[in-house]
């Protein structure tokens, strides 16, 4: 695969919906979202699924830092903040039109961020990994041998 790292910057929903198809799978410890509410940053740490290199048969992660500015308050439904080293698998990310965008985690986990004027990062960092599984989708087709 490529050793060139995603760097990405979202002002609009048509970029957040590229950056929700980017993060897709990515797996989230809990340990590794923060708010910083006096400068108003929301830090989320994600173990991305790389996928730029297309049906090349390994899979990669790579660590991924999803940073939104301009956030005025968060909040979380079915996430313990105190299980430190619980797993989130990311689903979707989605922007609504009242400035509220929407982290969906699988088991029904949420993340709402409430926003001002804001502009989002998603920046690759460090080397990457063998990823031990691929994740399937039931709406994916199969494909044969």
């Amino acid at each position: 695969m490529s050793d060139e790292k995603l760097k990405l910057r979202a002002k609009d929903a048509e970029d957040i919906q590229v950056i929700s198809a980017v993060l897709q799978d990515s797996i989230v410890p809990v340990c590794d979202i923060a708010f910083q509410q006096n400068a108003e940053t929301f830090i989320l740490v994600t173990q991305r699924l790389r996928r730029e290199a297309g049906d090349t048969g390994a899979s990669e992660r790579i660590c991924c830092a999803l940073t939104m500015n301009g956030v005025k308050s968060v909040h979380t439904h079915g996430i313990d903040r105190k299980e430190s080293e619980s797993i989130l698998d990311l689903l979707a990310i989605i922007l609504e039109p009242a400035r509220v965008l929407n982290l969906i985690f699988a088991g029904d986990a949420r993340i709402r961020l409430d926003l001002g004027d804001w502009t989002a990062i998603v920046e690759d960092f460090g080397e990457p990994w063998p990823a031990l599984c691929h994740p399937h989708h039931d709406n994916e087709t199969k494909k044969k041998p």
